[in-house]
C-alpha cells in the first residue's frame, strides 16, 4: 500500500513486533536478545520513492512548458505542419497521469512505453507455462483487460512492472529502477490513493490486482538490488481481502486473486519467520470449486510451516538444563515431524510428468559443466514453472528439517542432516536446466545458449524464453536458503552456491550481489 508518514529506520523484525528499534548495525540488539536473525534496514527505493509524486509532477510541468515554448517558436517561424497533420500531440496512453494538468506529450519515451508493455506481456504474461503451477496472478491480466472496463490504477500498476523488467533486460539500461520506473510508480501510488478513498473501488478485482502487481514489483526490485523487500503492498492486499471477505469473492477471477494473495502472505511469513494472518475472511473458501492445483496445495503446507517456525522462534531452542517448556518443545518437534510427512506425501502425489529426469554428468554438455554443475547429475523438468514449484517444496522442506535437526542436535542425534544436504543437491541440480551455459548478460531472446536435455531429445524452443525470463529469479530464494542453513551444508555446497549467486548477479544485473553473498 502507499507510504504515509515519516520514514522509519527500524529493522523489519522490530517493525513487525511494533517495538522501538535501537537501529544498531549490523544487527539491532533487540533481535539479538530474542535470538532472531536481524534482517537489516530498509534503504533505497522503499524510502526514496516517497517523494516521487512531486518529482514526477515537476518533471511533467517542465516538459509541458518546454513543449509550449517550442510550439510558439514554430508558429512564429510560420510553420504549421503539426496543426495541419490532423494528429494530436497529446498522449492517450493508459499510463497517463491521474491529474488533468499533467500532460505527457508524444516523444521517444512513448515508443519506449509501447516496447516495455509488449516485452513484458509477451515474455511474462503470455509466455509458455504449466497451468497447474498457476497461483492466480499474471495469467489473469489478459482476462482483466479484455472483460473489464478500463481502470487507470490497474494500467499504471502494470506499467510499473513493464518498465521495470524492460529496463532490467534492455542492454543500454540494465536498470530496474530507471526514470520510467520511478515515474510510473509514483503515478500508480497516486492513483491508488485516490481509489482507496472510494469504498466501491476498494471491493473491485481491478484494485486487488493492482496491489498484487505492485507487490510483485517490490519483490523484483528487492531481488535485483539485494535489499529486504517491503511488506506494505502484501499487507494492503490482505486488508482489501479482509474488507471484502472471501465469501464475496465468488467469481472465477476473484477466487484466483484470493489464491494469489494467500500465496504472497505465506511468502512474507516464511521470509520473516512470522505467523500467517489466519483471519477467516481470508482462509474460508468462498465455494467448494476453488481452482486448486499441486502448487496451491503446497501453499497450505507452507502456511502451517510458517506458523510453526514462528512459534519455535518465539520459544527458542530447548537446552539440556531447561525443562520448563518441555511440553511446548515436544509439541513443536512432533508438529515438525507431521509436516515432514506432509512434504513427503506432496512429492509422491504430484503428476507423473512433473517428476524430474536425472541426467548423469557424462551426458551433460561440457560448456554447461564449465558454467556450473555441482555433483554427478542435473535434472530436467517438463517446464521452468514445474522446476520452480519443486524448488519451493525443497526450500520449505529444508526449513522444517533444519528445525528438527536443531532439536535432534541437542539430543546428540543428526539424522536429518543428510536429508537436508540431498535437498540442497537437488536445488543445485536445477541450475543447469534454468541457466544453461550462460555466464554473462545477454538479451532475453538470444538463442545461442546450450541447455541440458534428455538424451535423444532436443531442447524445446519455448524453454529458451521461459528459462531466460524466470530462471535466475526463481533460483534466488533457494540459493539464499542454502546459505541461511549453511551450518548443515557441506563445504562444496556452500562454495557452489556462492559462485552461482555471483553468476546470477551478472546475468540479471543484480546490484551488490557480491556484497550480499
Amino acid at each position: 500500500m502507499p507510504h504515509t508518514g515519516k520514514p522509519s529506520g527500524a529493522c523489519q523484525i522490530c517493525k513487525q513486533r511494533h517495538v522501538k528499534c535501537d537501529e544498531t548495525r549490523p544487527a539491532c540488539l533487540k533481535c539479538i536478545r530474542i535470538q532472531r536473525s536481524c534482517p537489516g534496514y530498509t534503504e533505497g527505493l522503499d524510502l526514496v520513492l516517497r517523494d516521487q509524486n512531486q518529482i514526477a509532477k515537476a518533471g511533467a510541468e517542465r516538459r509541458h512548458k518546454a513543449h509550449a515554448k517550442k510550439k510558439n517558436q514554430t508558429h512564429l517561424n510560420g510553420s504549421s505542419s503539426d496543426s495541419s497533420s490532423g494528429f494530436s500531440t497529446r498522449s492517450h496512453s493508459p499510463t497517463s497521469s491521474f491529474d488533468d494538468e499533467l500532460v505527457i506529450y508524444s516523444s521517444i519515451a512513448e515508443s519506449r512505453d509501447s516496447y516495455a508493455h509488449a516485452f513484458f506481456v509477451s515474455a511474462y504474461v503470455l509466455g509458455p507455462r504449466d497451468t497447474r503451477t498457476d497461483h492466480g496472478f499474471l495469467e489473469l491480466l489478459p482476462y482483466l483487460f479484455d472483460k473489464l472496463p478500463f481502470d487507470p490504477v490497474l494500467s499504471s500498476s502494470l506499467a510499473v512492472l513493464c518498465h521495470c523488467y524492460f529496463g532490467a533486460w534492455h542492454p543500454p539500461i540494465r536498470n530496474a529502477e530507471n526514470f520510467e520506473v520511478r515515474q510510473t510508480y509514483s503515478k500508480a501510488l497516486s492513483g491508488l490513493r485516490h481509489a482507496l478513498k472510494d469504498p466501491r473501488h476498494c471491493v473491485t478485482d481491478e484494485l486487488l490486482m493492482s496491489v498484487c502487481l505492485l507487490n510483485f514489483f517490490e519483490y523484483t526490485t528487492s531481488a535485483l538490488t539485494s535489499r529486504p523487500q517491503g511488506n506494505q503492498h502484501v499487507d494492503g492486499a490482505t486488508a482489501l481481502v479482509k474488507q471484502r471477505g472471501s465469501k464475496r469473492m465468488t467469481s472465477d477471477l476473484s477466487k484466483r486473486l484470493l489464491i494469489a494473495v494467500r500465496h504472497d502472505m505465506i511468502g512474507k511469513a516464511l521470509a520473516h519467520s512470522m505467523p500467517v494472518d489466519d483471519a477467516p475472511e481470508i482462509w474460508d473458501d468462498p465455494s467448494e470449486d476453488m481452482p486448486y492445483n499441486p502448487a496451491t496445495s503446497l501453499d497450505f503446507i507452507g502456511r502451517d510451516t510458517a506458523n510453526l517456525l514462528a512459534r519455535a522462534a518465539e520459544h527458542g531452542l530447548p537446552s539440556n538444563a531447561d525443562f520448563s517448556d518441555h511440553e511446548i518443545h515436544t509439541g513443536i518437534f512432533l508438529e515438525a515431524k507431521a509436516l515432514d510427512a506432509r512434504y513427503a506425501q506432496w512429492a509422491e502425489q504430484v503428476p507423473t510428468e512433473w517428476l524430474p529426469f536425472s541426467v548423469p554428468r557424462e551426458s551433460i554438455p561440457p560448456e554447461i559443466i564449465d558454467a556450473g554443475v555441482n555433483g554427478d547429475y542435473c535434472h530436467i523438468y517438463s517446464h521452468t514453472s514445474v522446476c520452480s514449484a519443486w524448488n519451493t517444496w525443497r526450500v520449505q522442506h529444508i526449513r522444517i528439517l533444519s528445525l528438527m535437526a536443531d532439536y535432534e542436535e541437542i539430543e546428540g542425534k543428526y539424522n536429518g542432516v543428510l536429508h537436508i544436504q540431498r535437498l540442497a543437491d537437488d536445488i543445485h541440480a536445477s541450475v543447469p536446466f534454468m541457466l544453461g551455459n550462460k555466464v554473462k548478460a545477454s538479451w532475453m531472446h538470444t538463442m545461442d545458449f546450450v541447455y541440458p536435455s534428455i538424451p535423444g531429445h532436443s531442447v524445446p524452443a519455448s524453454h529458451y524464453q521461459s528459462a531466460a525470463a524466470y530462471g535466475g529469479h526463481t533460483l534466488w530464494v533457494p540459493m539464499r536458503t542454502i546459505l541461511d542453513f549453511g551450518r548443515y551444508m557441506r563445504g562444496d555446497q556452500i562454495l557452489f552456491t556462492m559462485e552461482q549467486f555471483q553468476r546470477i548477479g551478472r546475468l540479471y544485473g543484480v546490484r551488490n550481489s557480491n556484497e550480499e553473498t
